[in-house]
């Protein structure tokens, strides 16, 4: 807890605060609350209402939302899955307050080869990522002659033959940003696309692409491009622990992938100050990834 803000602030409470080792010398608290680097430590001016806190900047991305199959692909378009939910943040932590859960979200499953007449059927949104009370959503999951879903980024929409192999419907992307955060946590799906292809009587249409902001907005201090929306024509699974959405085929007769899933990232500047997840160091930061859900357990004193 802060050092009092009034009266006498005694080495013990300092100590307290900022550990060290007995018998204490002022001379190891250089650098801590308000104090200098060097020269004259004053116990009041320098510690009055300081606390022994660092300062995080960290990432949760949403599992990415799985691709829609069918079997009925050379006629009706399957969705993409649309990318999970991309959040940058920051926060102050005490050291010794205690550890702070990290969830990690799964990428969303597909809905495997639905049959040709099967109708409002779709795969799954990625699950939610979270840590220090605050959530990236899972992306939506792309459609089969429905909608895509809405998630963190929406869903493709699907494509589905009409009476004639010129009579299409088109079904609308799901929407982004289903936390309602500010920034957006991720962009709307696309809607089914038009009749890419003529082959004899066929006419192959393909599902929309998954949501997903900007290039530019959902890439990480690490230099790494996170939260990908699937794409139509890709067809593969969402990378693990980027929260990418799967992608869907065009026109062919396959099974559904799965989104990709999530990841949270905490860095801050120096060396280690607490444990969990993988551990690195970069560029005068240290990074701790999480891949799997766990706990982030800021260390009890900080020495510099």
């Amino acid at each position: 807890m802060p050092i009092v803000s009034s009266g006498q602030v005694s080495v013990g409470a300092i100590a307290a605060e900022f550990g060290g080792s007995p018998p204490h010398q002022l001379s190891e608290y250089y650098g801590k609350g308000n104090c200098p680097a060097s020269g004259e430590i004053q116990l009041a001016a320098d510690f009055y209402g300081t606390a022994n806190t660092y300062d995080i900047q960290y990432l949760i991305v949403g599992g990415g939302g799985g691709a829609a199959g069918s079997s009925n692909g050379n006629e009706d378009g399957c969705g993409a899955g649309g990318a999970g939910g991309y959040r940058a943040l920051t926060a102050t932590l005490t050291p010794g307050s205690g550890g702070m859960t990290v969830t990690i979200g799964a990428g969303g499953g597909h809905n495997g080869m639905s049959s040709w007449n099967a109708a409002g059927v779709g795969a799954s949104n990625g699950g939610n990522s979270s840590f220090n009370g605050n959530s990236g959503s899972g992306g939506g999951g792309g459609g089969y002659r429905r909608n895509g879903n809405s998630g963190g980024s929406g869903g493709g929409g699907g494509l589905q033959r009409g009476v004639s192999y010129t009579n299409y419907q088109v079904y609308s992307g799901g929407s982004g940003n289903s936390g309602n955060y500010t920034p957006s946590e991720g962009g709307d799906g696309n809607p089914g696309g038009q009749i890419y292809h003529q082959y004899s009587h066929y006419n192959y249409g393909h599902g929309g692409h998954g949501g997903e902001l900007a290039q530019s907005d959902r890439t990480w201090l690490n230099g790494t491009v996170y939260a990908t929306g699937g794409d139509v024509g890709g067809f593969n699974n969402g990378a693990a622990n980027t929260g990418n959405g799967a992608g869907s085929l065009k026109g062919f007769y396959a099974t559904g992938k799965t989104g990709g899933t999530g990841v949270v990232i905490i860095r801050y500047a120096g060396s280690q100050k607490g444990s969990g997840g993988t551990v690195t160091s970069s560029g005068g930061y240290t990074y701790h990834q999480f891949n799997s859900s766990g706990t982030y357990t800021p260390w009890q004193h900080l020495h510099k």
